[in-house]
């Protein structure tokens, strides 16, 4: 599912990114990349705001539907 698809307050795992190169370093530079942890905050006309380690950042529309996540996995 894309990151705009996602629950808030949800932890998310990236599985990947489906952008072109600039969005992708872009992101990387940001702590969005594969196997990260983002935890979608709010949402907001189509943009939302997530949490990336210890830092919020606001994510467009366009952008988060490139953004292929699945749920975070339960270890017990």
């Amino acid at each position: 599912m894309s990151l705009s698809q996602a629950s808030a307050g949800e932890s998310m795992l990236v599985i990947r990114v489906a952008a072109d190169a600039k969005t992708r370093r872009h992101l990387e530079n940001l702590g969005i990349m594969t196997g990260a942890e983002l935890t979608p905050l709010s949402f907001s006309e189509g943009n939302m705001i997530v949490r990336v380690h210890d830092s919020r950042i606001a994510i467009n529309s366009d952008v988060a539907q490139n953004i292929i996540v699945g749920k975070r996995p339960v270890i017990a």
